[in-house]
């Protein structure tokens, strides 16, 4: 039986070409979410996350029932069959506490988090916007060119440490709660790692990157970050740029540049000062307390990439 030594090896290699595979791909190099100064240094806010493309248009006259088009209607029987996939998942209490590295206020959670379950509402589609999704390689599927754009959805995330939820503003950001809720119904989050946490000059867990589970259990922490769910987006819902413009229970969208949003999602659990440049999706409605709970355990130093 091979040892743990050199299970981690060959795990760590077959992560690295996977990663490598995926690079080649998508034609570029994807480092999803923000960069909050080097390590140990200034803090200097740097957007990095996933990418958007968006062509929106409100549709005001798309009123429900027969006004509905069959493909926009079929969308919402879809969500709908999927919008209690999680009642009755209880949180796993699973997971481990590392030990926080001193000094380290960016990097990966001491406390292990992991999506167990996440589901979204059935949207309300009396209004109906057109989203531009775009494949990373031509030929990864992407959500639907029209989705719902009325009113809010609920979200709700089991974690191994509770389960938390959220208002989604639907009207507001229906590109990317159409991509939550069609990544969402497929079980695209179940089983994923939060990857990131920071704890000083902003104060976010970041979390969907399909990849980081696997990065991470393979000893590889710094590759985690970078995975995307095959398609990009452009921002909506923007803040103003101000003070606090992410304030505490914000969840906003990851992104590394303009037109670059996908699946990676930052929850802010302190009032937050960014650019106005990442979507905000939604608010915490119950659980923050969970995640204040994770950046009390502190974060552990991930080494640079190719270090």
């Amino acid at each position: 039986m091979a040892s743990k030594q050199a299970q981690r090896l060959a795990a760590r290699q077959q992560l690295q070409e996977r990663m490598a595979a995926k690079a080649e791909r998508e034609q570029h190099r994807r480092k999803n979410g923000w960069i909050v100064g080097a390590v140990g240094g200034a803090l200097v806010l740097v957007a990095a996350a996933i990418v958007i493309g968006v062509n929106v248009g409100k549709d005001g006259d798309d009123k429900g029932g027969s006004g509905v088009s069959g493909d926009l209607a079929a969308l919402v029987e879809e969500a709908k069959a999927a919008s209690t996939r999680c009642d009755g998942v209880e949180p796993s209490g699973e997971g481990a506490v590392g030990t926080a590295t001193e000094g380290v206020t960016d990097g990966q959670p001491a406390q292990d988090v992991y999506l167990e379950c996440v589901q979204m509402s059935t949207p309300d589609a009396s209004a109906s916007e057109d989203c531009m999704y775009t494949s990373a390689d031509g030929t990864s599927p992407t959500p639907a060119a029209t989705e719902p754009a009325a009113g809010e959805q609920e979200m709700t995330i089991v974690t191994n440490l509770g389960t938390i939820t959220a208002t989604i503003d639907t009207a507001e950001a229906p590109c990317t709660a159409g991509s939550f809720t069609h990544l969402a119904k497929d079980g695209y989050f179940d089983g994923q790692q939060c990857h990131r946490l920071v704890i000083e000059g902003i104060w976010v867990l970041q979390c969907g990157d399909p990849d980081a589970r696997a990065a991470i259990e393979a000893g590889t922490p710094e590759m985690a970050g970078a995975g995307s769910p095959g398609y990009s987006y452009g921002e909506e819902n923007l803040p103003v740029a101000a003070a606090g413009n992410y304030p505490a229970g914000t969840i906003a969208m990851a992104n590394a540049g303009p037109g670059t949003t996908g699946s990676q999602f930052f929850i802010v659990y302190k009032d937050t000062q960014l650019p106005a440049d990442y979507t905000i999706l939604g608010q915490v409605t119950a659980g923050l307390d969970i995640v204040e709970q994770v950046a009390a355990a502190g974060a552990m130093q991930v080494a640079p990439a190719g270090m």
